[in-house]
C-alpha cells in the first residue's frame, strides 16, 4: 500500500499544480498588444490604409479590441502583476496558518477540502469569462481566496508520505516524488494551452475541475498512516473473545 501511497499523494499535488498554471498562459489573452491606426482606432499591427485596400480584418470580440477589460488599459501589467502577488501574498500567509491547523484536523478531511475549494476558485476565475465579468475586484479576491486554500496540500502530502515511509531513504523518495511540481506544471500548460486562444475561461474551469476530482478521490482513498493490529486479551472476570485494537 505504500507505492499506492506514493502515486496518489504525487497526483494529488500534482494537481495542485497544475490549477496555479493557467493564470501565467492567460495572461496574454487578458492584454492582447495592439498597435495604434489612424483615426484613433485600434489595431493589431495595422498599417496606414490606401486607396483601394481592403478592409480590415474584424478585431476578436473578447472583452475589449485589446484584451479583456479591465486588463485593457495602460497600467496593464500592474493589475496583472496584482493578481500573481495577492496569490503568492496570500499563500505566504496562508501556509503558516496551515500548518498549525492541519496539526488538529485529520489529513484525509483537511486536504480534501482544501482541493475541492481550490478546483472551486480556480474555476471560479475561468467563469469571469462566461459571464462577461469585468470587476478587478472579483478576480483579485478569487486569487487571495485560491492562495489561501492551496496551504493546505503541501503540509498534508509531506506528512502523509512521512507517516508511511519514514526516515529510511528518504533523500531517494523525495527527490523522486518531488518531480510533481515540473509534472504538475506541464500539464497544467498543456491544458490551459488548448484553450487559451478560443476561450480562456476553459483553462481555468478544466483544471479547477480536475483539482476538485482529485479532491474526491483522496476522500476516498487516501489512508494517513499505517497501522498496526493487535491482539488483547480480555479484562480479568469479563466474558468474551479477545479483543482486537488498532495502534
Amino acid at each position: 500500500y505504500r507505492a499506492f501511497i506514493f502515486i496518489l499523494t504525487f497526483l494529488l499535488y500534482a494537481s495542485f499544480h497544475l490549477s496555479r498554471k493557467p493564470i501565467s498562459i492567460v495572461k496574454g489573452e487578458l492584454h492582447s498588444y495592439c498597435t495604434a491606426s489612424y483615426e484613433g482606432e485600434v489595431g493589431f499591427h495595422s498599417q496606414s490604409p490606401k486607396a483601394g485596400d481592403t478592409p480590415a480584418q474584424q478585431l476578436p470580440d473578447n472583452g475589449t479590441d485589446c484584451g479583456w477589460a479591465p486588463f485593457d488599459q495602460d497600467n496593464f501589467q500592474q493589475l496583472l502583476g496584482a493578481l500573481d502577488y495577492s496569490f503568492l501574498c496570500a499563500y505566504a500567509v496562508g501556509m503558516y496558518l496551515s500548518g498549525i491547523i492541519g496539526e488538529r484536523l485529520p489529513i484525509r478531511y483537511y486536504l480534501t477540502f482544501g482541493m475541492v475549494a481550490s478546483g472551486a476558485f480556480t474555476a471560479l476565475f475561468g467563469v469571469g469569462y462566461f459571464y462577461n465579468i469585468h470587476s478587478f475586484g472579483f478576480y483579485v479576491v478569487t486569487q487571495i481566496v485560491n492562495g489561501l486554500v492551496q496551504t493546505t496540500g503541501w503540509p498534508s502530502v509531506v506528512t502523509c508520505l512521512g507517516n508511511w515511509f519514514g526516515k529510511g531513504r528518504r533523500g531517494l523518495i523525495m527527490g523522486v516524488w518531488n518531480s510533481h511540481t515540473s509534472v504538475g506544471n506541464i500539464l497544467g500548460s498543456l491544458i490551459a494551452g488548448y484553450w487559451v486562444s478560443t476561450c480562456w475561461g476553459l483553462s481555468f474551469v478544466v483544471p479547477g475541475a480536475i483539482v476538485a476530482a482529485m479532491g474526491i478521490v483522496c476522500f476516498l482513498f487516501l489512508i494517513e498512516r499505517k497501522y498496526r493490529w493487535v491482539m488483547t486479551s480480555p479484562r480479568e472476570g469479563s466474558a468474551g473473545l479477545r479483543g482486537v485494537r488498532r495502534v
